[in-house]
């Protein structure tokens, strides 16, 4: 069947410098468009961000939320409760607005916008396709079951009225379970890189030139990390690890890439262990592959993840990765083979990983061979792209 619907794709953060989630989804977005997909978006207008124009002839319809210029809203705060509620409110009047413009609405995130679209689309006989970004932090599908008193099971019970599931780990396709929805529905579909826009850098003297444009000493090893600093990433436990490092080793910087409500503090914790000299701080940058060309070893030493693109990304530019043994971790990074896995929360186990890299340059190049070769072989936008056009035709035609 070469028919496909019309898609309405609401994606709250929909920009490429908002992290994993807004790359995703710019990136699938046009990806579809390109391969025939009619198509609109809408998401949440947030003033303030980089100048960003998305793909010739895709509408993005950008509504007004309370507080909009703040974009994390993973923190459980009243603050952030007003501005995922209001742009619900804006988001159920746009649905209906545009109810003759499409035939299927593809969430970008299972929460709040989605427990409050359901019933009206229902209602208007539309289909619904919602991507589970998160495992385990209950603000998502797969993880309502016993939370918020009796608001919980009511959100599963509403949930259950989703015409497909995407869980992009094994993880969140098993919670998805366990919250009792059909299996039928639940589709896993891998995140994915882009092959042209993450990659390897070669060149020696193209690496030294990097460095010394980002003011990165040329005879330091670096260390990155890249995502947002919230208390899941667990970027306090990384800082005490590399405390411990520097007691061994004095040639080695590390790079935090990233926003958050916990930055301030994380710079505070650098300074209370003496180490802020070998901290770098930098916000979310739209240059993030320059960082990952000069890095030495990748850290992620997240607590809670979905599958998380950062990794991803690192791992498509060939770099050795240490990663927390959770969740969609262990789905893409295989101990020894094409990364290290350590504990989550355990400072001592990932200092010692991240020494053990420094000192061995051959389990070094061979982690971080096999890592491009796990994301070559399945894991590019290429082959994940008509997997959602599958589902959209699946949803929408299928009895």
């Amino acid at each position: 069947m070469d028919k496909l619907p019309r898609v309405c794709v609401v994606s709250p953060l929909y920009h490429p410098h908002l992290g994993g989630v807004g790359r995703q989804a710019v990136a699938l977005t046009e990806k579809l468009h390109a391969a025939g997909v009619r198509l609109f978006v809408i998401c949440r207008n947030i003033p303030g961000l980089p100048d960003w124009e998305p793909a010739q002839d895709i509408e993005v319809r950008r509504l007004p939320a309370f507080g909009s210029r703040k974009h994390d809203l993973e923190e459980k705060t009243l603050g952030n409760m007003l501005i995922s509620l209001s742009f619900c409110l804006n988001l159920l009047l746009a649905l209906f607005r545009y109810r003759n413009e499409y035939d299927l609405v593809h969430f970008h995130g299972a929460s709040l916008p989605l427990i409050f679209s359901v019933m009206p689309l229902k209602l208007m006989r539309k289909k619904i396709v919602a991507k589970v970004a998160g495992a385990k932090m209950k603000i998502e599908a797969g993880s309502f079951r016993g939370a918020y008193l009796f608001l919980g099971d009511i959100f599963i019970r509403i949930l259950r009225r989703v015409d497909a599931f995407v869980a992009i780990s094994s993880e969140i396709r098993d919670d998805l379970l366990k919250d009792g929805f059909d299996p039928a529905v639940i589709h896993e579909i891998p995140n994915f890189i882009l092959p042209g826009q993450f990659h390897p850098l070669h060149d020696p003297d193209a690496r030294e030139r990097l460095k010394k444009g980002l003011g990165i000493d040329s005879a330091d090893r670096a260390l990155t990390f890249s995502g947002r600093l919230v208390k899941r990433k667990r970027v306090d436990v990384l800082l005490g690890a590399m405390a411990e490092v520097l007691r061994r080793r004095s040639d080695v910087v590390l790079i935090v890439l990233g926003q958050g409500e916990m930055k301030a503090g994380l710079e505070n914790m650098a300074r209370s262990l003496g180490i802020q000299d070998r901290v770098v701080f930098r916000n979310f940058v739209p240059n993030i592959l320059d960082y990952l060309h000069i890095t030495d070893i990748f850290v992620f030493p997240s607590g809670k993840e979905g599958l998380p693109n950062a990794l991803l990304e690192a791992m498509a530019c060939s770099l050795p990765v240490i990663a927390s043994r959770i969740g969609g971790v262990t789905d893409i990074v295989k101990d020894r083979e094409n990364g290290l896995l350590v504990a989550p929360g355990d400072q001592q186990e990932l200092g010692k990983a991240i020494l053990e890299l420094l000192d061995d340059e051959l389990l070094r190049r061979n982690l971080a061979a096999n890592a491009a070769e796990t994301i070559r072989s399945g894991y590019g936008i290429e082959s994940i792209a008509p997997r959602y056009l599958d589902l959209y035709r699946k949803a929408a035609y299928e009895v």
